[in-house]
């Protein structure tokens, strides 16, 4: 059974030696570059920045001001990116948030602590959300605390003013259960009688807000604890209604009153386009928007109002001077393919020593090949001195001469390697010829004679 063994081991031994050569070598080589250098381009395209082909915004309700900058910014980004931007109208943040995780869409819009933000990345903040708590005139509502039992709408199930308005409520022992047809949009107060007042966090310029309080049938109360609320609410902070904000008979309010506000997040996902994200910073924050919407946070007071992580790109805008993006992913690439450089610089070079091995191994078999040939031609020499000896007839001398030079030439022609030429019997043989070759034509010239 072991000398079977033995005997397969060898025979398979002396196939892979006999099938790996230094030609066979150098074609993996080239095969291996030309694959590295598809794979490579393969992972290049498929792994490259790409824009989508079409843009999709998520937003809010359509008379919102959500919606709103959506559609102001949809032109600008347009411009930019060369791709067809949908502005999407949804309920609210919690929509916008599961739309931007599901993939529906590329950009949202959502606002500050309504929804869990760590798997997502932040654009740019928009503008600050101010809370407005309004109520009908004659609702005998003067304080917050006077809500308790009313029917105050506090929008629509997963918007973001929504969530807002329950924090500020929990601050006053208020429970949405005890407002009664709390889940309508705040403009449900112009048709609907029965509502005494409505809780929305929103922009200044939001137009349904300006409408309803254009009809000056509604007030804005004052949040007194707006301070002490901030304190324990890490995405709220206090700030001031002007005098005169909104109204046409007589200004709403009546004089600055003290409230909270939270901010209006333009968001990707962590993973969106590079392009795309510079795109929408510069749409916002270089173009003309800014004269439709006012209270944009530019991009120099942007970090006063990002509470959490932004995205890569974003970052580099906000902070050029914080490094040098390019060689920052310079040693990333290089940190990420530093295993892959090894692996194959150690391939190359086993292999380099594998082929200089059989190089030489196939040298040797070539030079011991043609000492065999050599051999041979002298043995052909040897035959025709021997056969000439006892030969007397011109004719067949001259062929014996022809003979001779006949196989000088085939040897010359046969016997290439250069370290058979420097070899001694190559000389012999050399000499060999040229001796016999005298030999033959001495003898020639005397048979001459005698005749």
């Amino acid at each position: 059974m072991s000398k079977i063994t033995s005997t397969i081991t060898s025979t398979i031994s002396t196939q892979i030696n006999t099938q790996v050569t230094t030609k066979n070598i150098r074609r993996w080589v080239y095969l291996g570059v030309v694959l590295l250098f598809m794979l490579s381009l393969g992972t290049w395209f498929l792994g490259r920045d790409r824009l989508p082909r079409t843009i999709h915004i998520a937003t809010g309700d359509k008379g919102g001001l959500y919606y709103k900058l959506g559609e102001d910014m949809s032109p600008l980004l347009e411009q930019k990116t060369n791709r067809t931007v949908i502005v999407k109208p949804t309920d609210g943040s919690q929509a916008n948030y599961q739309s931007l995780v599901n993939a529906e869409v590329e950009l949202a819009v959502i606002q500050a602590g309504s929804v869990a933000v760590e798997n997502l990345a932040i654009v740019t903040p928009l503008f600050p959300d101010y809370m407005f708590f309004i109520v009908r005139r004659g609702s005998g509502i003067d304080r917050i605390v006077d809500m308790n039992g009313h029917n105050i709408t506090l929008g629509p199930k997963g918007s973001g003013m929504r969530q807002s308005a329950l924090q500020v409520l929990g601050h006053f022992d208020i429970k949405d259960s005890a407002l009664n047809n709390n889940a309508g949009y705040f403009t449900d107060l112009l048709n609907d009688p029965t509502l005494d007042g409505a809780i929305v966090t929103t922009g200044i310029e939001n137009p349904d807000l300006k409408r309803l309080l254009a009809t000056n049938e509604f007030a804005l109360l004052p949040v007194p604890s707006a301070p002490a609320i901030a304190m324990a609410q890490p995405f709220l902070r206090d700030v001031e209604v002007p005098e005169g904000l909104y109204g046409n008979r007589q200004p709403i309010p009546s004089g600055p009153i003290p409230t909270l506000a939270t901010t209006a997040y333009l968001v990707a996902r962590p993973d969106s386009s590079r392009q795309l994200v510079r795109a929408a910073l510069e749409a916002v924050h270089e173009e003309s928007l800014r004269l439709k919407v006012p209270t944009l946070i530019s991009r120099t007071d942007a970090d006063q109002w990002i509470s959490t992580r932004l995205h890569p790109t974003a970052h580099d805008y906000f902070h050029p001077a914080d490094n040098m993006s390019w060689i920052k992913e310079i040693m990333e690439s290089i940190n990420a393919t530093k295993e892959l450089l090894v692996a194959l610089g150690t391939g190359f070079y086993l292999l380099w020593l594998r082929w200089r091995r059989l190089k030489a191994r196939e040298d040797d078999a070539i030079l011991n090949e043609q000492k065999d040939r050599l051999d041979w031609f002298l043995q052909q020499t040897l035959r025709i001195e021997q056969s000439q000896m006892h030969s007397k007839h011109v004719q067949e001398l001259q062929d014996f001469l022809d003979e001779v030079t006949a196989i000088k030439l085939q040897a010359l022609r046969e016997l290439t390697e250069e370290g058979l030429r420097g070899d001694q019997s190559f000389s012999i043989f050399l000499d060999q010829c040229a001796g016999l070759r005298n030999k033959i034509q001495l003898k020639i010239l005397s048979c001459q004679n005698a005749e």
